[in-house]
């Protein structure tokens, strides 16, 4: 079964009567919102689209943290931004003046990817909750019950209870009116807990009452909870860094009872994605992140939907933005043609409908390779006309409107992540190379350049020329071929490798290749 299928029937099984099926996820934009971040979203998502298929409503909520603190300016930020460390990221200001904060600078991008994937979400702002009062009862409900709530975080703790900890813990953050910043510590607390006595290290010394003063939220082991109670939310994932023994999960799943009165969701973690050449898990505060803005300028969302779908959210994997981003395409292209066909089993037929959620019923993928435009594109300057039109006279037959998206996808790539793969025509002869040759490959080299000065060959008789040419009394000779292919290669392109060299030979102009070959 689906992993998302399998899901869904638990939490069917779980919550059998509820009218609603509540899905939820949750990132802090403290920086760049990254593509682990994503698997969180994706992976609620497609249980979201399997509840759906089983006839059942639902509530897919994102909770943006954008009220907790900021820990820590990203490396790739403007460091002037640590006077910020500790306020609130929705009242600091936009790093780049282009929003109205910082937490909405790096919100605004996410949320702009996910419609482009098609991911159909509620979002919550926490700040906005928080500062309109709506989690006021919360606050004070977690104050009354703070001891309890200490005790059973404790619970997951190897070290013995302090009773001075105990009684001065507060699982509430409050922001100093004066600096801003959340380095207050509560010293006391009256009226049945709704107003509260605090210090900050600033200096400043005030009371907060939490029914009307709404600049205070509740610790994360508290808020986690307290939303799933509130919310009944039925399912959510949590990354790996939540979801160990004694981790976060476990505390909130713990807390959620006693305290709130609620029940805790199917939960499930998931693994880390990472980038491929990328040295650790990405980070927003290390500032080594790749965001799904960027990964949809070398991929189509149906694809990044395929990476997520294919994959046990407790599986980890690796994208890669090297040559394998052209095996990436392939290894779609043929499990949808597998699909496309009927000859896909149930999981791969679940798979697909999964990745093909974004796209409309009358989707139709490229008819031409991504290995094929990579090949070609650089050939003909990225021009897409000419590039149609070459692939024409390949034998591919295509309109420039199936493959235009593909086409934008891997030039952007090429240019911006493998330039080194550009295949580019000579502009003259390789002399350099050309003085290397011995006299045996200079006639190679001659033999080819006379057959196409003779005639238009077509493919099949290229492809039967060029294995022709390095035989040894009519047999072929396995290194002796490789090699002929490299001069070839050289001569044309400065470079031992390329694109399919009969196809490229019978795609580029006569003149071009006799000017190149004539050494």
């Amino acid at each position: 079964m689906y992993w998302a299928d399998e899901i869904a029937e638990q939490v069917i099984a779980k919550y059998p009567d509820a009218e609603v099926y509540t899905c939820a996820s949750g990132i802090s934009p403290s920086g760049e919102v990254h593509m682990g971040n994503l698997r969180e979203v994706i992976t609620s998502w497609f249980v979201v689209k399997a509840l759906q298929d089983k006839g059942k409503k639902t509530r897919f909520m994102f909770f943006w943290d954008n009220y907790d603190g900021l820990r820590k300016v990203p490396a790739d930020q403007n460091q002037e931004f640590t006077r910020y460390v500790k306020c609130a990221l929705d009242d600091i200001p936009d790093p780049m003046g282009c929003h109205k904060s910082w937490a909405q600078h790096f919100q605004q991008p996410f949320i702009d990817s996910l419609k482009e994937l098609g991911v159909e979400l509620e979002h919550v702002s926490q700040a906005d909750r928080y500062k309109s009062g709506m989690y006021s009862d919360s606050l004070i409900l977690a104050v009354q019950k703070r001891k309890q709530i200490y005790d059973i975080i404790m619970s997951f703790k190897t070290q013995d209870e302090n009773l001075d900890d105990r009684e001065h813990y507060y699982p509430v953050q409050i922001y100093c009116p004066e600096c801003h910043k959340h380095t207050t510590t509560v010293t006391a607390d009256r009226e049945d807990g709704s107003v509260l006595d605090y210090e900050c290290k600033c200096g400043y010394k005030g009371t907060i009452d939490l029914r009307t003063q709404h600049h205070a939220k509740l610790a994360w082991k508290a808020d986690w909870p307290m939303r799933w109670a509130r919310e009944k939310v039925n399912f959510e994932p949590g990354g790996k860094d939540h979801s160990t023994e004694g981790g976060s999960a476990q505390v909130a799943a713990a807390i959620v009872g006693p305290i709130y009165g609620g029940e805790a969701p199917m939960y499930r973690g998931y693994e880390f994605v990472g980038i491929k050449g990328m040295n650790g898990k990405m980070s927003s505060s290390k500032g080594n992140v790749m965001t799904p803005a960027k990964m949809l300028k070398v991929f189509p969302p149906e694809i990044i939907l395929w990476m997520f779908t294919r994959f046990l959210p407790e599986k980890a994997f690796d994208i890669s933005l090297d040559e394998d981003v052209l095996r990436t395409y392939h290894e779609f292209d043929r499990m949808y043609a597998s699909y496309k066909a009927g000859e896909a089993d149930e999981v791969v037929t679940r798979i697909m409908e999964m990745a093909l959620s974004c796209c409309g019923k009358d989707y139709e993928n490229c008819p031409v390779s991504a290995q094929t435009i990579a090949a070609f594109a650089p050939i003909v300057n990225f021009d897409l006309d000419m590039l149609v039109a070459l692939l024409n006279k390949m034998g591919d037959t295509c309109t420039r409107a199936q493959i235009e998206d593909r086409f934008n996808r891997i030039s952007y790539w090429l240019q911006t992540y493998c330039p080194e793969s550009i295949n580019k025509l000579l502009y003259d002869v390789n002399t350099e190379f050309a003085a290397t040759l011995n006299d045996e490959e200079k006639r190679w080299v001659g033999s080819l350049c006379t057959a196409i000065k003779a005639k238009d060959l077509t493919q099949e008789e290229m492809q039967t020329l060029l294995y022709d040419i390095p035989k040894i009394n009519g047999e072929p000779d396995k290194a002796r071929q490789k090699r002929f292919f490299e001069v070839v290669y050289n001569l044309l392109l400065g470079k031992s490798k390329g694109p399919r060299l009969y196809l490229f030979l019978t795609a580029i102009d006569k003149d071009s290749l006799i000017k190149l070959l004539t050494i």
